[in-house]
């Protein structure tokens, strides 16, 4: 292939239109001719954007893994995608998903693997709840990265646990100054993203995604929740709690599924990565010491091998995967 074509085939868009108007703007990435398609879903607040670094790696060649092809694309609400005019939940956003599959650049002839990260991974499992028949056939396995099962965000209230009592008020406060007004909703706008040279230095962050790595993530972060309006977030917020796939899991237990979750996850903590791990049999759940909500971010590299071990795991399956992948160890801490 020629360098131009080259570039045009990493940086082809096309534009999904949902039943409600709803405009989702998908990228493609690599040759359309590879032998395997991994699928990014970003999270809440977040665009296809942040998954560059995974598909300049994912595309490029490597020993024992060919190049892939990636897709992404922009949840609707954010990038570049239009809100639409359906009432929002995260059945919808599985749906939106499924389009993307089938309408955008996704070829029917090869094995697809799904990437969901956070609000992301909820859409890849209200995908498998919504649509089985998808899930061994065509969608090969999954890696879903600092995401739960139901009830997202959900505090326990521990009497004596303060930290649990600040994350607690931190999400009242959220909630209702987000959906109160249009005015309250600039205010905890800019109160959670904080000062944009240290958001994570803002109590009300701090609370709500934890610690973890202060890096420059942090701050893309910020910048990233400021470009979408006060109402889209309180929206999609008011959504989360929707999620609940609790026991409708059983397609996700037919392809190989990984779960990971950072140690010091405040939003999707490890006691719910483990719930969704005893919601899809087989899976397998990895806890990464010193990481927060922001894992697949602050460690890209454990993508890529995740996908790469993916593929070997479908290998070891029987299923048709592109070369003989050689062994990757997964730098994840503790496997369950």
């Amino acid at each position: 292939m020629s360098a131009v074509r080259e570039v045009q085939a990493r940086r082809l868009a096309g534009t999904v239109v949902t039943d409600d108007g709803a405009e989702i703007v998908v990228y493609a990435h690599g040759s359309p001719k590879a032998r395997a398609t991994v699928v990014l879903s970003h999270g809440w607040t977040m665009s296809a954007l942040e998954w560059r670094p995974h598909i300049e790696a994912l595309t490029r060649p490597r020993p024992g893994f060919p190049a892939l092809r990636a897709v992404s694309y922009d949840q609707r609400g954010h990038g570049r995608s239009t809100r639409g005019t359906a009432p929002l939940d995260m059945a919808l956003l599985g749906r939106d998903l499924d389009l993307v599959l089938r309408r955008a650049t996704v070829p029917e002839d090869g094995p697809v693997l799904l990437v969901g990260h956070s609000m992301g991974g909820m859409a890849v499992q209200q995908l498998a709840a919504a649509r089985p028949e998808l899930f061994g056939p065509w969608v090969s396995g999954a890696a879903l990265f600092s995401t739960c099962v139901q009830e997202a965000g959900e505090v326990p209230f521990v009497p004596e646990d303060r930290a649990a009592q600040r994350r607690a008020q931190a999400e009242r406060l959220v909630a209702d100054g987000l959906l109160r007004s249009a005015g309250w909703a600039r205010t905890v706008h800019r109160l959670l993203t904080g000062p944009l040279s240290h958001p994570s230095a803002a109590p009300l962050w701090h609370a709500l995604f934890g610690r973890g790595p202060q890096t420059d993530h942090a701050r893309a972060d910020a910048h990233a929740l400021r470009t979408i309006p006060p109402l889209i977030v309180a929206e999609f917020f008011a959504a989360l709690t929707t999620h609940d796939c609790a026991g409708r899991l059983g397609a996700l237990s037919r392809v190989p599924t990984r779960i990971l979750v950072g140690a010091l996850d405040s939003y999707t903590p490890p006691g719910q990565a483990l719930r969704l791990a005893d919601d899809i049999p087989g899976a397998t759940l990895y806890t990464v010491p010193k990481q927060g909500h922001d894992l697949p971010y602050e460690r890209p590299v454990l993508v890529v091998e995740t996908v790469h071990a993916l593929l070997r795991d479908l290998r070891q399956r029987g299923g048709t995967v592109p070369g003989a992948p050689r062994e990757l160890a997964l730098d994840t801490g503790a496997q369950r």
